[in-house]
């Protein structure tokens, strides 16, 4: 990868976890005032408006048939499944939780493109995992109440769930723009979020505050449209596996702006589980980093 796509990438990755860090905090802020199905119901619908947007010159390439059911696959897994079961880990275990949680997606993402994609994983990507996997099992410690429990399994889920989603956008953004399968995914999630969020609107009363209404906007323009636009496209500049190592930095943003908005505080297992997930962070830019220079031409 050329040196100027490999920065920008790598600035993208870094913008994208910041916003998702901030989707976290934003989500607690509305849990108490929207069920969590509206909740991300609500989000996919405002997303629509700035990927419809951005995608408006690529609305007209042709996809082949082959394909669409990778698309489907995305819409449901990705937009749908995996913003409403983190929504509901959210509401149950807190934003600093639930982020530092979804720091095992590197597991399974790196694991399910080495068995989808035939991506290598190298022995620091394997070092990489398991001090992902250790960081986390070190912070899960504090869930103590059954309500924690079943928010942790929510997240848990979700990581899963979006791994495979992952894998199936690496193989659409070989062959399509990556603000078409954002946006064509996106639409094919509102098919599923529209009943789910209507079903349970009606099982719970609802708070339509000035501030919950442009919470639900941001989280919907920026945190599901923007943000899912720049990580389709830095999948489409890196590999699944490598890009999914950063997910460290979403658990750090989301604990910093958790404590100054939320007064959110933390036990020392939280840091020392942010540490250890963090690692991966620096060895996965090293290698990158060092693979590069062996696989370039030498300069004449």
């Amino acid at each position: 990868m050329e040196s100027k796509h490999r920065g920008q990438a790598y600035g993208l990755l870094f913008f994208t976890f910041f916003i998702w860090g901030s989707v976290y905090v934003g989500g607690r802020l509305v849990s108490g005032d929207l069920p969590p199905g509206l909740v991300a119901c609500l989000r996919c619908a405002a997303a629509m408006a700035p990927l419809l947007l951005m995608a408006r010159k690529h609305l007209g390439v042709k996809i082949h048939r082959e394909d669409w059911k990778y698309f489907i696959l995305v819409g449901i897994l990705g937009y749908f499944a995996t913003l409403f079961l983190v929504q509901l880990g959210i509401s149950l275990t807190g934003s600093a939780m639930a982020s530092l949680i979804n720091a095992l997606t590197p597991v399974s993402v790196t694991i399910l493109a080495a068995l989808l994609l035939k991506e290598r994983i190298t022995p620091i990507k394997a070092l990489c995992l398991v001090l992902a996997l250790a960081g986390t099992v070190v912070i899960t410690q504090g869930a103590g109440s059954q309500g924690e429990l079943l928010g942790v399994a929510a997240v848990l889920l979700s990581v899963i769930v979006w791994g495979f989603a992952s894998v199936y956008m690496r193989r659409l953004t070989v062959k399509y723009p990556a603000v078409l399968v954002t946006t064509y995914g996106m639409a094919i999630s509102l098919l599923f979020h529209i009943p789910a969020g209507l079903s349970s609107a009606m099982a719970q009363p609802l708070n339509f505050t000035p501030k919950v209404v442009l919470t639900v906007l941001y989280l919907g323009v920026v945190g599901s449209g923007v943000a899912q636009y720049t990580w389709t496209k830095c999948l489409s500049l890196l590999p699944a596996s490598t890009c999914s190592l950063f997910y460290p930095l979403q658990a750090a943003f989301a604990a910093m702006m958790g404590a100054a908005v939320l007064d959110e505080s933390f036990t020392p297992a939280f840091f020392i589980g942010l540490f250890l997930i963090s690692l991966d962070v620096a060895l996965s830019t090293w290698e990158t980093k060092n693979l590069s220079k062996t696989s370039s031409p030498p300069q004449k």
